[in-house]
């Protein structure tokens, strides 16, 4: 689970108080004084809408503020009304208090809410990423390579940005996690209790309570803070939290018929100057003074008879989920404390039981739909992408039991195809027919074509300082089809500009046909005992056509063919100057299931390549070896196999690595290259280069999750790496006694621009390098 960064964080400083408002005192109202009110009202008052044949009495509504994570104070005051047999007719919430309360409305208890939240990751909502293990093959080699987080598109010339840093699924899954996945309704107020949640119209400004549909969406859309969530669209709006138009939303549930509301309020209070030192303090601070004038016209119309809740959440953060129990038990101090005010409300025993009963058997009711098996799936596809894949993706069709585990990893599926904005599921119940599950998929808002970027900074402190910047421009359904034009560029020490153009030829994707052209530019470096010598600039043009095979959601398979024209020229004193012409049928297959390329806990990686190639180049001596090259035809091959096994934070990763050719000639168009941070440690990058390779390395990493902003776990690599490996010339000179032997010792991280690790690699040559990598894969 990645960690929120700190653009992010920045981000959500700038709209903090959507979720948090600042509260005043009201002068309490005695139990007399309650007593007083009631027996005024209890004439007109009507019976509960749970259908108790009772004495009429006062109908209590209860307004849950926003606040993030300090709603589990929410729960606790929940629990002291439970414990007080004090009945609650109508709910209101907004943001978090949306959440508590719908599940509330939904039948659960206190208890269940608290066991509920406490199961659950809430940090992982904060991570829309596909993660790397889910990915198809192809995205995982771009996973890689372009590891920037920010998003980019564009449609007709314009650039295009996400509406929010997060699209909301992960967030999405937890609410179906919270409650499984709850039927359409005609109207929340059907539910145990009836319910609304309050959000706010991006485009209007104005509150939208929302009072029907799909429950869950409604509770999310009430959650979304603006510019870090996306607006979520019902009925043709964009909606976002609510907190800006009615963070507690009292009005609301005294227009829904309660006689005394109570009023729960967790939100913020400005802070004083002392506070203020930074610009992100001042930018929390205005986002708080935004809120603050709902906040006080809300708490202003409060009737004497209602009840003003104000926990102590001093101690509590609006995104540290990991402070929820100190929630819970502040929520539960604060109700007592004002018990003068809430024991009036309390019901006798017998009363509160059948209330009790009743809303226990809605959540039965629920819980009992929930596990009854569908009877039709429904695709609502609003992308490009075939309907085919989608259902394949999704495997889930009529007859099928699915719980709600199973109901998130199917949508999980269909994410990780990676053509959507958002993925959703709900249910109809259709009664007699049966129960209907919908799935709706949601193209990329800021496509159909998009940019791709990556960055990776190599240093050394001796020989080798790059830094690498990749570019990427796709664009969809090309000329009215199902093809994708890739536009590549790289800078750095290794230069490429590259066109490709890849067609599915079946609805699945199964076959594919993949046509590239590049060209590339490198400074090639020798180096003798670990210090720079000479250097080639080598330039190609290559053009390749491959029939491809998904055999899995894991592993390729390729057959094709290349055409590659080039030139290597050294300097003056090298006198090396080749032009070569070289043509080649080759076939690859590739399996890829690690959850990680640099720093993996669980997978395997095999990449086994082999080429036939007709080579022609005018014959020439090269200096130093004396070596005659000319026209030749040989094959060469390329084998890598990477695996990790871990026990708990215990990692072992091992690695073979074995490329060369079938000539016992020297090659400079099929070269090999070892060198570098757990690629043969202690020597240079890319230091040994030749026509053959072998290497093996074993390397032990230790996971420590530092727990930073907000709980969230960032994991710390500690490890250490046994290595042997080297390159030969020639096929004949290979010699398991020439093998060079290397260890390292290293720390690292996963960040948002990739993993970065520093460390120290020392090898049987008594060469020792230090190494610092930001963004390059190892």
């Amino acid at each position: 689970m990645k960690q929120i960064s700190w653009w992010q964080k920045a981000l959500a400083l700038c709209t903090k108080c959507i979720v948090l408002v600042f509260s005043c005192y009201l002068p309490q109202v005695s139990g007399q004084e309650l007593e007083v009110v009631a027996n005024n009202s209890i004439s007109q008052a009507e019976p509960p809408l749970l259908g108790l044949s009772v004495t009429p009495r006062l109908k209590v509504g209860l307004a849950l503020s926003g606040g993030g994570a300090k709603g589990a104070a929410h729960v606790g005051v929940l629990r002291y009304l439970e414990a007080n047999n004090i009945a609650i007719d109508y709910i209101a919430g907004t943001s978090i208090g949306a959440y508590v309360g719908g599940l509330y409305a939904l039948g659960y208890s206190a208890d269940d809410i608290e066991n509920i939240m406490l199961g659950l990751d809430w940090t992982s909502g904060f991570d829309d990423n596909v993660p790397r293990k889910a990915l198809n093959y192809h995205d995982k080699q771009d996973f890689d390579r372009f590891n920037l987080p920010f998003e980019f598109g564009s449609l007709d010339g314009e650039l295009l940005m996400p509406q929010g840093v997060l699209r909301g699924q992960t967030m999405g899954n937890l609410y179906i996690r919270s409650a499984g996945v709850v039927p359409q309704q005609k109207s929340f107020d059907e539910l145990a209790i009836p319910f609304k949640a309050i959000a706010t119209d991006i485009s209007t400004g104005n509150a939208v309570v929302l009072e029907s549909g799909n429950l869950l969406t409604a509770m999310h859309a009430s959650a979304s803070v603006p510019g870090i969530l996306q607006p979520v669209e019902i009925d043709g709006k964009y909606l976002a939290d609510g907190g800006m138009v009615s963070n507690m939303p009292a009005d609301t549930v005294r227009e829904m018929g309660a006689d005394v509301v109570i009023a729960i309020d967790i939100g913020a209070e400005l802070a004083p100057k002392e506070q203020l030192k930074d610009s992100f303090a001042i930018l929390g601070q205005l986002s708080t003074i935004m809120t603050r004038a709902n906040a006080l016209e809300q708490i202003d119309n409060l009737q004497p008879q209602d009840i003003l809740i104000r926990p102590d959440i001093s101690e509590l953060d609006t995104t540290d989920f990991s402070t929820m129990p100190l929630g819970f038990i502040k929520g539960e101090q604060a109700a007592t404390s004002l018990k003068q005010q809430l024991l009036p409300l309390q019901l006798s025993a017998e009363y509160y039981q059948e209330y009790q009963s009743q809303r226990l058997a809605y959540k039965h009711a629920l819980l009992d739909f929930q596990q009854q098996p569908i009877t039709q799936v429904t695709l609502v596809n609003n992308s490009k992408v075939n309907t085919k894949q989608i259902e394949s993706a999704l495997a889930v069709s009529a007859g099928d039991n699915p719980d709600t585990e199973d109901i998130v990893a199917a949508v999980d599926r269909v994410y990780a195809l990676n053509e959507f904005e958002r993925v959703e599921v709900e249910t109809i119940d259709h009664a007699n027919d049966g129960k209907e599950l919908i799935l709706k998929t949601q193209r990329k808002s800021w496509g159909p074509n998009f940019f791709d970027i990556g960055f990776s900074w190599e240093e050394d402190f001796a020989e080798v300082s790059d830094l690498k910047l990749d570019l990427m421009y796709s664009m969809n359904n090309v000329a009215g089809t199902d093809g994708q034009l890739r536009l590549e560029l790289t800078s750095g020490r290794e230069k490429l500009l590259a066109a490709e153009y890849r067609l599915p030829l079946d609805d699945l994707d199964t076959y594919y046909w993949k046509t590239r052209y590049q060209l590339t530019q490198e400074e090639q470096l020798y180096y003798w005992d670990n210090e720079r010598g000479l250097s080639t600039d080598n330039t190609a043009h290559n053009l390749s056509m491959a029939l491809g095979f998904n055999v899995a959601n894991n592993m390729i398979f390729e057959l094709g063919f290349s055409a590659e024209t080039g030139s290597i020229e050294g300097a003056s004193s090298l006198k090396l100057d080749i032009d070569y012409d070289t043509y080649s049928s080759f076939a690859l297959i590739s399996y890829d299931s690690l959850d990680s390329y640099s720093f993996p806990s669980e997978g395997t990686l095999l990449y086994l390549k082999g080429a036939f190639n007709k080579d022609q180049l005018d014959p020439v001596i090269i200096p130093l070896l004396g070596e005659v090259l000319g026209d030749t035809e040989l094959f060469n091959y390329d084998f890598v196999l990477k695996h990790a096994q871990s026990i708990n934070q215990h990692t072992v990763i091992g690695k073979v690595n074995l490329s060369g050719t079938d000539s016992n000639q020297i090659s400079l168009i099929h070269t090999q290259k070892l060198g570098g941070f757990l690629n043969l440690s202690g020597l240079h990058n890319d230091a040994l280069v030749g026509s053959q390779l072998a290497y093996g390395s074993l390397v032990y990493q230790y996971r420590i999750d530092w727990h930073g902003i907000g709980g969230k776990a960032i994991p710390i690599y500690i490890g250490a790496s046994a290595e042997a490996g080297n390159v030969w010339q020639f096929k004949n000179e290979r010699d398991l006694d020439d093998l060079i032997y290397a260890s390292s010792i290293f720390i690292g991280t996963e960040t948002e621009f990739g993993p970065a690790v520093l460390g120290i690699g020392f090898n049987d040559q008594h060469h020792k390098t230090v190494y610092l990598t930001l963004g390059k894969t190892f």
